[in-house]
């Protein structure tokens, strides 16, 4: 246990800026640590490597009836390859495109176009790239229609995608953190490597009032839709899109790169919308009840035993394959797709995901390392002990996940490398032994929101993160005009956030539910009122008061 152990999740850091390529970045990243664990023994690297990387899949498990229901990450990994398959078809069939035409009539101002823009990101939740790659794309001719300017329907598109995914309890984030909480130790049976004994969905629903970033962005983009906030670029857009109809703040539009699919000569019904949505909502809940032994179907758990105690991975898999199962039935039978084209559709929605499911793996197999073979989290916890009091780490998390997911342009990439190190080094730092309950670690929630926090948001603001290049390209509108306006509509969130933690660390051993309002509030009332301090002050100086 020493300096070397941080080396590898350094190296993906530096890597994945010069690269921009997360896979090969991490997966040097893990060779590093199998290098340093294994004393530079070249066979010795190679068969931990690959037996990390095999086990991780859990595909050894799949083929066994006694282990399949055990297969938590083979589950989670076909979770996000099946949904990429589902967006796939929403995307292509022009699905999405019926929720505009379903609630076209009802739009009648700019407010209610945004407010529209925001209510189907609300509804595209379950995973941050389809809300991505739809949103703008769909809502386009509408905002076009009220003069918006194609930089504010991409802060509206940026704004809500991933920060919305990473809260919503069925997505493809809720599968990916309950993933990396099982993978980092979190399991709710004791067993090897077990550090905090504890349902991980049980502990991601908990977690989840503690992402002060995403829930602080979420309403605050609420709050500039509704109040017609305006400031900095984004006010001079608008203007322009005003007083000259050009939707770019003066610069060619690009619609001529229009990427959308070609009209197909079925229009889309909302039906065709609901259909794939409601089926996966439906399944799940359906399931979690099912599987957690509900005494709806049977069982013996009330209805909140029954969310606590289902598992989650396998809920998610089933909700998946009977979502995929139902949709694909039901467009065949429309006709709106043949079976030649379900299989096309379905070979790009899995390249779609693939990259995430491979991170994924890879993420998994090096936290494994981190946390096993080189005790990174303990190395790092006797660096801070003693110089680092407690209360400032959820702070620290927070702005190092940031700084990270900023240069990787990676939420993803970023908790795999922090949530490794987190649990551990808590715990070295509070002097509690594994196993241990969630009583001895009441830090845990607000770190592990420092560190989903900071991931979402550096992501945000990065100019190489998919989900920012995603929201531009579906808005067509200038990259870098977008980045400007979201680091500048960010900047009071980021404040209001890094106050919220740096009070969850000071009110450590105050009860846990105030502790949280009094964070919450902290973030919402720094964020909303500098917003509004900003729109002031720019309408004051585009037009001051006479003397």
């Amino acid at each position: 246990m020493s300096w070397i152990s941080i080396v590898p999740p350094i190296i993906v850091f530096i890597l994945g800026f010069l690269t921009k390529r997360i896979c090969f970045s991490l997966f040097t990243g893990l060779v590093i640590a199998a290098i340093i664990a294994t004393g530079g023994d070249p066979i010795g690297t190679g068969f931990l490597v690959f037996e990390g990387i095999w086990n991780n899949t859990e595909l050894q498990q799949v083929f066994s009836v006694a282990t399949f229901t055990e297969a938590s990450n083979f589950f989670i990994v076909t979770f996000v390859l099946i949904l990429g398959i589902i967006i796939e078809i929403i995307r292509q069939s022009h699905a999405a495109n019926a929720f505009v035409d379903f609630v076209e009539s009802s739009i009648k101002s700019k407010r209610s176009a945004e407010t529209g823009t925001i209510i189907l990101s609300h509804c595209l939740s379950i995973d941050d790239y389809l809300s991505s790659l739809t949103v703008g794309s769909v809502m386009r001719p509408l905002t076009d229609r009220f003069r918006i300017p194609r930089v504010k329907l991409a802060f509206l598109t940026d704004s809500m995608a991933a920060p919305l995914s990473m809260i919503t309890p069925i997505s493809s984030w809720a599968a990916a953190i309950i993933g990396f909480l099982t993978e980092n130790g979190v399991h709710r049976t004791l067993q090897s490597g077990t550090l905090l004994m504890a349902n991980p969905y049980s502990v991601y629903l908990n977690i989840l009032p503690y992402i002060f970033y995403s829930i602080s962005l979420i309403v605050s983009v609420w709050f500039i839709v509704r109040l017609r906030l305006s400031f900095s670029l984004m006010n001079d857009h608008e203007e322009i899109a005003e007083q000259t109809g050009n939707l770019a703040g003066g610069k060619p539009t690009g619609d001529h790169h229009s990427e959308m699919e070609p009209a197909s000569e079925h229009s889309a019904t909302i039906i065709d919308f609901l259909i794939p949505i409601g089926t996966l909502m439906l399944s799940t809940l359906t399931f979690l009840l099912y599987l957690g032994e509900s005494r709806l179907f049977g069982g013996s758990n009330t209805l909140v035993e029954a969310l606590q105690n289902s598992p989650i991975s396998l809920v998610l898999f089933s909700s998946a394959m009977t979502t995929l199962g139902i949709t694909v039935t039901y467009f065949l039978i429309k006709r709106r797709f043949s079976p030649m084209e379900i299989f096309r559709v379905s070979y790009q929605g899995i390249r779609l995901m693939f990259p995430v499911a491979a991170i994924l793996v890879l993420s998994w197999t090096m936290g494994e390392l981190l946390r096993e073979q080189l005790k990174t989290g303990e190395w790092l916890a006797s660096l801070f002990a003693g110089s680092v009091p407690v209360m400032l780490i959820p702070l620290i998390l927070f702005w190092n996940a940031a700084l990270i997911s900023l240069a990787l342009g990676s939420s993803w990439a970023t908790t795999a490398i922090l949530l490794p190190i987190a649990l551990p080094m808590v715990m070295a730092m509070m002097d509690v032994t594994a196993p241990a309950h969630i009583e001895q670690l009441p830090i845990v929630f607000p770190v592990f929101g420092a560190i989903l926090s900071g991931a979402v948001c550096g992501d945000h603001i990065s100019l190489i993160s998919e989900t920012t290049i995603m929201a531009t390209t579906s808005a067509m509108c200038d990259h870098m005009d977008h980045v400007k306006t979201q680091l500048v509509y960010s900047a009071p969130v980021i404040l209001g956030s890094s106050l919220a933690f740096l009070a969850s660390g000071l009110m450590l051993g105050a009860n846990s539910t105030l502790s949280l309002v009094v964070c919450i509030t902290i973030s919402l009332v720094t964020t909303l009122s500098i917003l509004t301090m900003l729109h002031l002050y720019w309408k004051y100086k585009k037009s001051p008061l006479p003397i």
